[in-house]
């Protein structure tokens, strides 16, 4: 019987082992799933800004298209008299 008594007490240590792991898993999931709404409302937040903005295709073009103009009014500034 002292084998048995021996096999009881390990089992229900390892089971209490077991509903501390799990309670534990439990919390760090809740945290990780917090943690995990706030980045991805940030995310969002950060396309929303992104979205916003022109590409930097049309930055370059509507940059080129100033640099183009400028240069043609100081030509026609200099030249015309």
């Amino acid at each position: 019987m002292g084998e048995q008594e021996e096999l009881n007490t390990r089992v229900a240590v390892l089971e209490t082992k077991n509903e501390a792991q799990e309670c534990r898993l439990n919390s760090l999931e809740a945290d990780v799933g917090k943690k995990f709404d706030r980045l991805e409302s940030k995310l969002d937040q950060v396309l929303e800004a992104a979205r916003s903005r022109p590409s930097w295709l049309i930055a370059l073009t509507i940059s080129g298209l100033l640099t183009i103009a400028t240069g043609l009014i100081i030509y026609l500034v200099t030249h015309s008299g």
